[in-house]
């Protein structure tokens, strides 16, 4: 099956509190989630993209997350939920929207070569309430959380170009075989699935922030207010 980066996105920071937004959200607030497509190749640093930018850099962005990448195969599927006939490239919020992966394929540490760039699997996505804000859905951010369909982070191993219809080749696949999938699952079912959660926790190539978070669950100490809307 062919994989390929079928598109690639930049935001920049931008403060969000029209009529429409305070008759959901009754605060103001700051984002770069709503991105833009970007055209011709773009240049990827150990922080992500050039052009793009982070609102919240204490749980968003950094070397550990340098790029946010999505499955392009669950486009259907949220455009379903949010009562639409379609959504754009860049509605997750990604960087990078990918066809031919998805979080049961994917895998914490792989590597996956895209264009000039090398870049490895450091962690799972953790939807907050920022998308569900921009979607105007109080319901979304907790969906994309059990179904565990979050997309996945991206360090960069590598620095390089990457432009939308470039292949996206597995170089390497970490030994341990834990799926984005299966890591969300049993971050949210931390009695069901505490095995897994102890296999992440011995994962070297996991984002130490990840880590730590995943060390927190299985100790029964992590709270979810990240995804509260209100």
């Amino acid at each position: 099956m062919s994989i390929k980066l079928i598109s690639v996105q930049v935001g920049r920071v931008k403060s969000y509190g029209d009529k429409q937004s305070r008759e959901f959200l009754e605060k103001y607030w700051k984002s770069a989630s709503v991105k833009e497509v970007a055209n011709g190749k773009v240049f990827v640093g150990k922080t992500g993209l050039v052009g793009d930018e982070v609102a919240d850099k204490i749980h968003h962005g950094g070397e550990e997350k340098a790029l946010f990448a999505n499955s392009y195969e669950n486009y259907g599927e949220w455009a379903k939920f949010l009562g639409l006939e379609t959504i754009p490239f860049g509605a997750l919020a990604e960087n990078l929207t990918i066809s031919g992966l998805h979080e049961s394929n994917v895998c914490l540490g792989d590597i996956h070569k895209i264009g000039s760039a090398l870049l490895q699997v450091s962690q799972p996505r953790k939807p907050c309430w920022k998308i569900a804000a921009r979607w105007h859905n109080k319901k979304f951010t907790n969906e994309i959380y059990t179904t565990g369909l979050s997309g996945w982070y991206y360090r960069v191993l590598e620095e390089g170009f990457i432009e939308a219809g470039n292949e996206v080749n597995v170089v390497s696949q970490d030994e341990s075989k834990v799926s984005i999938l299966d890591a969300n699952m049993a971050f949210a079912n931390p009695i069901k699935y505490r095995d897994i959660l102890e296999k992440i926790a011995n994962i070297s190539s996991i984002a130490l922030s990840y880590k730590i978070s995943v060390t927190n669950r299985i100790a029964g100490d992590f709270s979810l207010e990240y995804m509260r809307v209100d």
